[in-house]
């Protein structure tokens, strides 16, 4: 019931056995490795993160095969988050459950530098709860080392513990970002030709269903926060941590942009709902609100997996099929 190593291996080892068929950039991830790619051979690429590719260029000069790469990625992906569930959850088993189907977990199948960085990030939580500055700003930027992105989570420091009232800094962060979200995305696809998708138009529907689901979510969480009157200052800090997200994203998808683009930032301030929702859960106390919340977040995870990331079917690294 409170495990760490068993979900943590187990997980580890889901994520590490798969095929690079399992996600559509993993391919991508793994390409120097079925290439067999020499390590002498290897171009550091200034587009690309210099933390990653220290990471591959490490692993290319001990093994050709890419399993040590998802197993080793996974491993640190899944320790930061458990740790963090660790500490902070009301609900243990609960908030594991969320990690899964919630797609925090199987979001490094597809952008594992981002998934990497994501999961650096939480162990900056604490740092964003107890007022520490500085140590917050060093897990930000260790982050960016896999991913960019970590750098724009900065600003949420400063959000989150400002002596303003919750719904006025929601609302700031939305206009905010109303105001520059164009000139945002203009310059980091001009910046980068790895980002030049991130201003096209997109005409999927995935990014802007997923951005529905947790703005909902969080206008549910809103109103149950009030109604049962969740003062823990942890809650609270969280809770404007993950609204003032999602406000901030809001006005990227108005823009009609890919939304496996600037929308990604969107999972930056999701994954804190399993440290929130069991907490909202728990003050409810009740056993049929439970059951629906597992019914609802299990077809999206379906859903998710299915529709909207190319990870079905799962399939096995060749190395390990038996049959």
């Amino acid at each position: 019931r409170t495990s760490f190593w068993l979900p943590l291996i187990a997980l580890t080892l889901f994520a590490g056995v798969r095929s690079y068929w399992v996600g559509t950039d993993t391919v991508n991830y793994t390409r120097n490795f079925n290439n067999r790619l020499q390590p002498e051979y290897f171009r550091f690429n200034e587009d690309i993160e210099y933390g990653y590719q220290l990471l591959e260029y490490w692993l290319l000069h001990v093994t050709a095969n890419y399993f040590w790469l998802l197993f080793i990625t996974s491993f640190v992906i899944v320790y930061c988050y458990l740790s963090i569930i660790k500490k902070y959850s009301v609900n243990y088993w609960f908030s594991i459950f969320l990690f899964i189907t919630l797609g925090v977990y199987t979001f490094s199948f597809n952008g594992l530098r981002q998934g990497i960085a994501m999961a650096m990030f939480t162990l900056a939580i604490p740092y964003l709860l107890e007022k520490r500055l500085f140590p917050y700003l060093l897990v930000c930027a260790i982050g960016s080392l896999f991913h960019v992105t970590a750098l724009f989570i900065i600003p949420f420091y400063f959000i989150v513990n400002l002596r303003v009232r919750p719904a006025y800094k929601i609302i700031a962060t939305f206009f905010g970002s109303l105001l520059v979200s164009r000139l945002l995305v203009s310059y980091i696809s001009s910046t980068n030709d790895r980002y030049e998708d991130y201003a096209k138009v997109s005409e999927e529907s995935g990014g802007f269903l997923t951005l529905g689901f947790y703005t909902v979510l969080m206008l549910l969480i809103i109103i149950a926060s009030y109604v049962y009157k969740i003062k823990d200052k942890n809650f609270q800090k969280l809770l404007t941590f993950y609204a003032s997200g999602v406000a901030s994203v809001i006005p990227l998808a108005m823009l009609g942009t890919n939304a496996s683009g600037p929308q990604r930032l969107l999972s930056y301030f999701t994954w804190t709902l399993i440290l929130i929702l069991p907490v909202v859960l728990k003050k409810i106390n009740n056993i049929y609100i439970y059951i629906i919340s597992v019914f609802i977040f299990i077809i999206y995870f379906i859903l998710s997996t299915s529709r909207f990331s190319d990870l079905s079917p799962y399939v096995i690294n060749p190395i390990f099929k038996v049959f």
